[in-house]
């Protein structure tokens, strides 16, 4: 049932990939971008088991799943990919999982990214890889690193359903330090009926990636992945601009206004002439806090209200005590008439 309503291309040049898809904010599956890499040769889970079987992993429990169930979060354990495998052929249902985990350096000399890496900062790029096995899953958020990324499957399956910021407020944002960048929808617990209603409803790009291919994910974007079967997944996360590396520094939990005017800043001439100001206001106010972690918080999140407001209008606010909170720790703050 998956809608399969994504371009499928070749690799483009870099300014037409720059200015079509990052610039434009586009999903898109680049089915060559590394044709020519050796690791495309490790295309099933029997020849990574073979080719493979030493490269290290970090595995751990799913994080949600341990939040659904109140389970305490067992230490993140390693072993090799090889060891890892078994453990998931001798286990099939566990939902312990490679997530995040950054790229051993052998796997990145297998997987060369040799186009698209100098688009910004190329010293702000790494990588990281992600292993599962089948009925894993990655519930419905976004990142918080405000990176473009470009994520390529090495065997296995997986199904993508990506939504775009505009429609973060039909996604149920939860508003919570430890669950922010996280919806409060549970797509892993829908019928297939109700996703597609669901992905239809948010407009969404719904597709299974296959190996080979590469899915270019655009920065901030809501992202639920199903591992349809044990698979393996190496992303390269590009370089950000001297502007949103500045906004993500400031905020390593981004709230959804966050989300909002991170992509004001994605075109580096449109931020220089436009949107400097706030972002220095921003940086101006997080200094006025000291040490005082969760009363910067407040402050920074209610001027990005403000900003998100002037620039893009208001969405309906569900807490309107603790945006009087926030408020009423800004205006206490010293230097404050001179931060807005």
């Amino acid at each position: 049932m998956v809608l399969d309503n994504i371009e499928r291309i070749t690799a483009p040049p870099k300014d037409v990939f720059y200015r079509e898809y990052i610039l434009a904010q586009r999903p898109v599956i680049i089915t060559n971008l590394f044709e020519t890499s050796s690791l495309c040769k490790m295309d099933t889970l029997e020849k990574a088991r073979t080719g493979l079987s030493d490269i290290p992993v970090q595995v751990c429990p799913n994080y949600i799943a341990n939040l659904l169930y109140a389970k305490s979060a067992d230490a993140p354990r390693m072993m090799n990919l090889g060891a890892y495998l078994d453990f998931l052929q001798a286990q099939p249902t566990s939902l312990d999982i490679c997530v995040e985990y950054p790229t051993p350096q052998t796997l990145q000399e297998l997987l060369p990214l040799n186009l698209y890496q100098d688009l910004s900062d190329e010293n702000d790029l790494y990588s990281n890889m992600f292993v599962a096995g089948s009925n894993n899953y990655a519930h419905l958020h976004y990142d918080a690193d405000q990176r473009n990324v470009l994520l390529f499957q090495v065997f296995g399956t997986k199904r993508f359903i990506l939504i775009h910021p505009r429609e973060t407020h039909k996604v149920d944002a939860i508003d919570q330090p430890n669950l922010c960048r996280t919806s409060g929808l549970f797509l892993e617990n829908m019928s297939e009926a109700e996703k597609t209603d669901f992905i239809r409803y948010t407009n969404a790009i719904d597709v299974v990636l296959y190996p080979g291919e590469t899915i270019f994910m655009p920065m901030m974007i809501w992202h639920y992945i199903e591992y349809l079967e044990p698979a393996m997944s190496i992303a390269y996360r590009l370089g950000r601009n001297s502007y949103n590396r500045r906004l993500a520094q400031m905020f390593p939990a981004p709230s959804v206004d966050v989300q909002s005017l991170s992509l004001l800043l994605m075109d580096e001439t449109v931020a220089q002439s436009h949107h400097t100001e706030w972002l220095n206001k921003l940086e101006h106010t997080s200094n006025l806090f000291g040490e005082h972690e969760s009363d910067r918080k407040a402050a920074l999140n209610y001027l990005c209200l403000k900003i998100r407001g002037q620039y893009l209008g208001f969405e309906p606010i569900k807490n309107m005590g603790e945006l009087s909170r926030r408020q009423m720790i800004l205006e206490q703050a010293p230097s404050y008439k001179n931060s807005i």
